[in-house]
């Protein structure tokens, strides 16, 4: 097996479960706007954990193996953000089913049933633009200024796109929650669904964890 899909492969499955808990508390708080230290928002900590291995099996690992394999095929950041945002929307399905049944409380099986009942089998496509607009945007800027071995430039470039991503990322948590309609979503938001602080901080650590486990998991397989 190709070392870049050893070392993603390696990467999402220790990104899942190191930060599932805090993935969970942080969606809940913002959807819900509650405290993080709600214990609401820590409850059953590993609820979805096999819906999120596959998810970060993508968007934390094979992310980076494709980063690396495109980007030694062309020199255009925004072709390579194209197809890496094509290929982490196949997870839409996964992180709706996930993310819907943290909201509700529900198990996985009843997430699903409901998502047929309510909407059918399009009802998997919830949250697919949001997601899109986001990933793309994302992508390009950290694709534009991430710099090799340059490690407070990259965390400052991850913060800042996320960040910039920010709305687009609440629209699609709310989608996720209760498809939601956008004019809904704008006329009732509120700033702590941002998420600028505990997320921030979470999700700039988890990605740029994320590109260093990776890249020194492939440096010691290719020793």
């Amino acid at each position: 097996m190709n070392v870049d899909v050893i070392s993603g492969v390696s990467t999402g499955i220790i990104s899942a479960i190191l930060f599932n808990p805090l993935d969970k508390a942080i969606y809940i708080s913002t959807t819900k706007n509650i405290s993080i230290f709600d214990r609401h928002a820590w409850h059953n900590m590993y609820s979805g954990i096999s819906y999120t291995i596959a998810s970060k099996l993508i968007t934390s690992g094979l992310y980076f193996a494709y980063i690396d394999y495109y980007s030694k095929q062309c020199n255009n950041n925004a072709e390579i953000a194209v197809i890496t945002t094509l290929c982490c929307s196949i997870i839409n399905p996964i992180q709706l089913v996930k993310f819907n049944s943290w909201y509700h409380g529900i198990s996985i099986k009843t997430s699903v049933n409901n998502i047929i009942k309510n909407h059918g089998y399009k009802g998997f496509g919830i949250g697919i633009t949001p997601l899109l607009l986001r990933d793309f945007i994302f992508n390009y800027i950290y694709l534009t200024f991430k710099k090799k071995d340059d490690h407070m430039n990259n965390i400052l470039t991850i913060s800042g796109a996320l960040i910039v991503v920010s709305p687009l990322n609440v629209i699609k948590n709310m989608k996720y929650a209760s498809n939601e309609n956008i004019k809904s979503i704008i006329k009732n938001f509120n700033y702590k669904q941002l998420g600028i602080t505990f997320s921030l901080l979470r999700f700039s650590l988890s990605f740029y964890f994320c590109q260093y486990l990776y890249d020194n998991t492939k440096n010691y397989l290719n020793k």
